[in-house]
This record gives C-alpha cells, structure tokens and sequence, in this order.
C-alpha cells in the first residue's frame, strides 16, 4: 500500500485490487517514473508513511503490542539482549517508542556511520524518514524504486549487505516484517550461509511470516538457511513475548 500512496494511487480502487497480482518488481518499477532521489521524491514518501497518522503518537504507540514486544526483546539484562536492529522500514516509530521507555538509541542510516553509545542501535537499511523530518546534509538515498534497488544489489559485497553477513557470524538472526518476495535479501543470506559454518542442527536464523507468506516462500527462506515459521499477524507480540520468558527459563 505505500507504492500506492506515493503514486498517488491509494484512492484508486481497480489499482489497489489489482496489486496483489502485481510482483514486487513490478511495482518497484512503477516507483521508477518519479524516483528523482531529491527532496520532493523524500516529501512524498513522507507523505505516504505518516498523512493518517497523529501528530502525538504516544496514544497509539501505548497500545501497539507488536512494538511493546519488539521493545521487549531490547530491554532485557539478565536474560541478555537484542542490542542492534536492521529495519528495512523508512518510519521512526520503533525509534520513537524506545526513546518514550527511556533508551537512547543510536541512529545509522550508512553502514560507514559511527556507533555511539547508547542502549539500541537501528540501522536503516533503505533511508531513514522520520515524522519530523528536519533538513539533513545528504539524507541517505531511500531505497523504494526497481533502479535504486538495483544500484543496492551492485553492493553485495560491501555497503549494507556485507554489514547483515557479518553480523551473522556471531548471532542467530530473527526476521519480522518481511514477505519472504525479496530476492535481495535472499542474496544476502545465501551468502551468508555460505560462509558462515556452524553445526548443521543450527540455522542463520528464524523468519516470521504470515501463512500466506510463509507457503510461498518457505521453501526458497529454508534454501537460504532460515528456519521459515508461520503465524498469524495477531500471535506474532505472544510469540515475541513467549522467547524473552524462555530466556529467563519461565514456563510459555
């Protein structure tokens, strides 16, 4: 739906019904047309992610399970934490919700970008838009169109993609959000798996997806070394929250 929203389509009832039949590449090349990596292409994705949101999100950010149990995952000690993040989401609200609990959080929107201190580290992968957008030095390019998503497959042996691999090497990924339908981060992982050597009972990590998702795609994400699991959207926070209470050895 954000394609749509950015070519101003979303109020396009036969477009929006015919989406579904549509790739994803598909529709990255719509995106193409006015993709001018420029500041009016920005405003319009900014539009997209934020027009039906509130100015004050911390009514909706309060009954969010879905981020409370993201969050859950980072603000642990004795059971250890989830102290980095790679999101392919442009949007701050993940970002806002841990600065309302008190975290401060590191923003990276390059891989070449510093680590600071702080509690969270989010990595934006695909450009960083927050709700309140302040004028930036040289914003990183927001990954949305089919051709800027093919100059980011022509980095697959730097930028970004060698950041994933390597974090692979000393932690088992958990993927959420994503359908399974991007070859690119398919890539990614099949390189990973590639390099990296563990026991054989192990994977590179564990990926969340809808049924529908997952009967599409588990086959090509298990090819890849990922452990496909499938659950409803509304069992994925009780699903978040059952592994912090593993960790710690409580009954789920």
């Amino acid at each position: 739906m954000l394609i749509a929203k950015v070519l101003g389509k979303d109020g396009d009832r036969d477009y929006v019904k015919r989406m579904p039949s549509k790739s994803v590449q598909d529709l990255r090349e719509e995106v193409d047309e006015i993709d001018s990596n420029d500041e009016e292409f920005r405003r319009k994705v900014h539009h997209a992610l934020y027009s039906e949101l509130k100015e004050n999100l911390l009514p909706q950010l309060q009954v969010s399970p879905l981020l409370l149990a993201v969050a859950a995952l980072m603000t642990g000690v004795t059971r250890g934490r989830v102290d980095s993040v790679v999101t392919y989401n442009y949007d701050d609200l993940l970002e806002q919700y841990l600065r309302m609990l008190g975290l401060s959080v590191c923003v990276r929107t390059l891989p070449t970008d510093l680590s600071t201190r702080s509690d969270i580290e989010l990595n934006y992968v695909h450009g960083r838009i927050p709700q309140r957008e302040t004028i930036t030095v040289s914003p990183a390019r927001i990954i949305l169109s089919e051709k800027s998503y093919r100059e980011r497959r022509s980095e697959i042996d730097a930028g970004w993609s060698d950041y994933i691999v390597h974090g692979l090497y000393s932690k088992i990924g958990l993927f959420l959000g994503l359908s399974g339908d991007d070859e690119a981060i398919k890539d990614v992982l099949k390189r990973a798996q590639g390099r990296i050597t563990r026991n054989s009972e192990y994977y590179t990590g564990y990926w969340v997806l809808t049924p529908n998702s997952f009967n599409k795609n588990q086959r090509s994400i298990l090819d890849v070394g990922m452990c496909p699991i499938p659950l409803e959207k509304d069992q994925i926070p009780q699903f978040m929250f059952a592994i912090c209470q593993s960790a710690v050895g409580l009954p789920v």
